[in-house]
């Protein structure tokens, strides 16, 4: 019978302090509202090459809706060659405002850093024989 009573006493105080460490945890988070950190539209511009290809550079307006889905919209030139396209995908921004982005049409793969304040963020494409990074800027918000 104590040695129930012990396991329990210990499982109340096991439940009653593992609150408290996440309450930490999130207060010491420098993008504690995750995906919410970025809403809205936000100005972009990428510049590099791809591999093979030649040099690019992009610019348009990536809204992101605070809830880990996004769309860009923007005006490309690779290698002289200028296009025009929308893709749309997912994001995911951690507590540590590191970010991850996937959009649709094939190697749009992304890892970044976004602002605590969610104004500006800093990205780089990951896919293999890409080589270009660029930012993103709410509008009104300096770099």
């Amino acid at each position: 019978m104590t040695k129930r009573l012990v396991i329990f006493a210990l499982a109340v105080i096991t439940f009653a302090a593992a609150p408290q460490a996440l309450k930490a945890a999130d207060a010491n988070a420098r993008c504690p509202l995750g995906n919410a950190t970025i809403s809205g539209a936000y100005m972009t511009q990428a510049t590099g090459s791809i591999v093979g290809v030649g040099p690019m550079a992009a610019a348009g307006v990536w809204t992101f809706d605070g809830q880990g889905n996004s769309v860009l919209t923007m005006t490309v030139s690779v290698n002289g060659a200028i296009s025009r396209a929308t893709l749309s995908g997912s994001y995911t921004v951690k507590s540590n405002c590191t970010m991850t982005i996937s959009l649709s049409g094939g190697n749009n793969n992304y890892d970044g850093v976004v602002a605590p304040d969610g104004n500006t963020g800093y990205w780089v494409a990951t896919d293999p024989g890409t080589a270009f990074n660029g930012t993103v800027v709410r509008p009104g918000h300096p770099e």
